[in-house]
């Protein structure tokens, strides 16, 4: 946690003269936090506080001269950049922001989950249980986007709800910076959390209320396609190439013919299996022995009927990125695809499992080149030899 009411603890220098600032106030950009400083030479430094992404490089613009310091190119270009832009083009717009309060404290701690990508406000947000479990002294405070707000777990002292959208997400609005100035004026102490992009102590079920994949389950397997339709199950330079000629339609058959393919060498070794696919989009459709759970359009309701789809497989199959978190995080196990993002590995996966080796059973990663049949034959051996696995690799550990 970083203290900023009443001191503000952070340390920082002046990026051209290297004499040290003193920190002035708290500016609530949206998606970051940020502490202005007053140089020597009359320059508005403006720092990025040491949470989220930003947590482990330093990151600094000089709003007056337009200039982007930090210790590291790539989250300059990043983060630096989009952070500068935003605070030269502050949005006036008015925000209809909700405040629910659940508990009155004085001493608080705010999570701040707002971000321009899904995946990373729903990561910062897992944060919250580690919060709650180990400074029961301190209230919680969330800060969601919209349609994160189902997923804040019970026990919080207040959800501050704020209709910004991903798209958005990066962008600087006054009226949220305002809103949470006043709001802060109600607390004698104040931290926020660091929001950490991959927190590890958490249990996805206290956030989406929906029950992990059950094992003791012998009746029925369940297999799970995970689709997207803004990054296909196809090559990419015919991606990149259909996109470019607006011709996504075609990537979107090709797409649905090989998730039937995968199924169809599935249930030829596995034939007591059922087969589903979910997720955003519906161009294209399946036979009936294929459940459609795909949606235009998530809600709460759906995102959560959709977690126990998840929570009913016994394995998931899809294309790296964010809508894996959720399948992954509540499905027996997972068959992660990827592309060139092979310097992600691993970000997209919410594990839930203690044991090195079954970790290594349960969630595997694979090029997304692999040919369908090879990819059929590993998803038949996980489902058919998981408890040989197990009764072999666990046989000394005590339960």
């Amino acid at each position: 946690m970083i203290e900023i009411k009443p001191q503000i603890q952070h340390k920082s220098n002046c990026p051209t003269s290297g004499t040290a600032l003193q920190p002035a106030k708290i500016l609530w950009q949206g998606m970051h936090i940020c502490v202005e400083f007053k140089s020597d030479s009359g320059s508005e430094i403006i720092d990025l506080l040491r949470v989220g992404h930003g947590s482990n490089t330093s990151l600094q613009v000089d709003l007056a001269k337009g200039e982007v310091f930090s210790g590291n190119s790539y989250v300059g270009e990043w983060l630096g950049k989009p952070l500068l832009n935003s605070l030269q083009n502050p949005r006036s717009e008015k925000l209809e922001i909700t405040k629910e309060i659940f508990k009155p404290c004085q001493r608080v701690i705010i999570l701040n989950c707002i971000d321009y990508l899904y995946g990373h406000s729903l990561l910062k947000l897992l944060n919250a249980q580690r919060h709650l479990e180990c400074n029961p002294e301190c209230g919680l405070i969330v800060i969601v986007p919209k349609f994160l707000r189902w997923m804040v777990p019970d026990g919080v002292a207040e959800v501050w709800t704020v209709p910004i959208s991903l798209k958005n997400g990066r962008d600087y609005y006054l009226d949220f910076a305002k809103f949470v100035d006043e709001q802060t004026k109600r607390f004698e102490q104040i931290y926020v959390s660091e929001a950490y992009s991959h927190p590890s102590q958490f249990d996805i079920t206290r956030f989406t209320r929906v029950p992990k994949h059950s094992f003791d389950d012998k009746e029925g397997v369940n297999i799970t396609f995970i689709w997207r339709e803004d990054r296909l199950f196809i090559n990419s330079l015919l991606f990149r190439i259909l996109r470019k000629l607006n011709l996504l339609s075609i990537g979107l058959a090709v797409q649905n013919w090989k998730v039937r393919r995968l199924f169809e060498g599935i249930r030829s070794r596995v034939p007591f299996a059922k087969f589903a696919v979910a997720g955003l989009g519906t161009k294209t459709e399946f036979p009936e022995w294929i459940e459609d759970y795909r949606v235009d359009m998530f809600n709460e309701k759906i995102e959560q009927d959709i977690c126990q789809v998840y929570a009913d497989s016994r394995l998931v199959i899809g294309l790296h990125g964010s809508n894996m978190l959720l399948p992954s995080g509540h499905a027996g196990m997972t068959i992660d695809l990827i592309d060139e993002r092979w310097g992600n590995f691993a970000q997209d996966i919410i594990y839930q499992e203690s044991n090195q080796k079954m970790a290594a059973f349960r969630y595997r990663f694979l090029p997304y080149q692999t040919q369908t049949d090879t990819l059929a034959f590993i998803a038949a051996v996980m489902v058919l030899t998981l408890d040989e696995f197990k009764s072999y690799m666990t046989a000394d550990v005590v339960n």
